[in-house]
């Protein structure tokens, strides 16, 4: 019997262009390959701002932090989600509790996020236009710290929260903890698996789009089973043009060689040609 596992990630968002980016996709106001347009009535603003962009300007300017560190990280995004075989049959539908599956894991991922970070979370986003159902919200890492004249100020501070592996670790069995009892379980501690290999995914994909559109060759849709037939498909056009290539490139080949052998001739030709004239003079 498979496991349906529980899964925590979390991101440093490092400027506040990379937080306006974050945004976006949130909101859905910049493209998004992977998502469904006609799911996303499936989205929504659990708690929080609809707009986490706005809502970090206003609390650091709140709270009187004017600079921040280089390369310092000004937000924690992250992502809850859990086994699409959770709420999915093993021919991909929905089973008949998925709604009320889906709505106690929401409640008890809230409960958590509460109880973890408090009103450091400004925002929490539910995105159910893509393959599977995730949520995705934003802390800010702030701190009130005591200098040493005794005056306190805020900073941000993300090792608070993240800092090394044994709190991440923390945190993601704090997080499995919250949701055991609906049937989700811890995933592999150590494993390297990474959501970057998802993200690379699509990012090719984009990128193989572009090219195609400038040559008007077949764009793959954007689903990784629908891209494996469209993958065939064009490594046997590859292979045809690098076929057609390498004919070219022999031709190319035959005709230097010709050239050579005649420029050979020439250069022989006017050798002898030359001594002939000396010998006359």
């Amino acid at each position: 019997m498979n496991r349906n596992y529980a899964i925590m990630r979390v991101e440093k968002v490092k400027s506040l262009a990379a937080i306006a980016a974050m945004s976006a996709h949130w909101r859905r106001t910049r493209p998004t390959p992977n998502a469904n347009p006609k799911r996303k009535s499936n989205n929504r603003v659990l708690q929080g701002a609809v707009d986490p962009y706005k809502a970090f300007q206003e609390l650091i300017a709140e709270r009187g932090i004017s600079k921040f560190r280089k390369n310092g990280v000004l937000l924690l995004e992250f992502v809850l989600a859990f086994s699409p075989r959770y709420l999915r049959d093993e021919n991909g539908k929905y089973q008949p509790d998925a709604s009320k599956k889906l709505k106690d894991w929401i409640n008890a991922s809230l409960s958590w996020i509460k109880q973890e970070f408090g009103d450091k979370c400004i925002s929490i986003h539910l995105h159910g236009d893509e393959s599977n159902y995730h949520l995705h919200f934003a802390v800010v890492p702030l701190e009130l710290k005591t200098r040493k004249c005794g005056t306190q100020e805020w900073a941000l501070n993300a090792r608070g929260i993240t800092g090394g592996s044994n709190k991440l670790r923390k945190l993601q069995d704090s997080y499995a903890d919250s949701v055991k009892q609906l049937g989700l379980h811890r995933g592999m501690k150590g494993s390297k698996a990474q959501h970057e290999d998802i993200k690379a995914f699509y990012s090719a994909l984009n990128h193989a789009k572009e090219d195609l559109q400038s040559i008007n060759a077949p764009i793959p849709k954007p689903h990784p089973k629908k891209v494996n037939i469209w993958h065939e498909r064009m490594l046997q056009v590859v292979s045809a043009l690098k076929q057609a290539q390498n004919d070219e490139r022999s031709k190319l080949q035959r005709m230097v060689a010709e050239l050579t052998r005649t420029n050979q001739k020439l250069r022989s030709e006017l050798i002898k040609r030359s001594n002939v004239k000396s010998r006359l003079v």
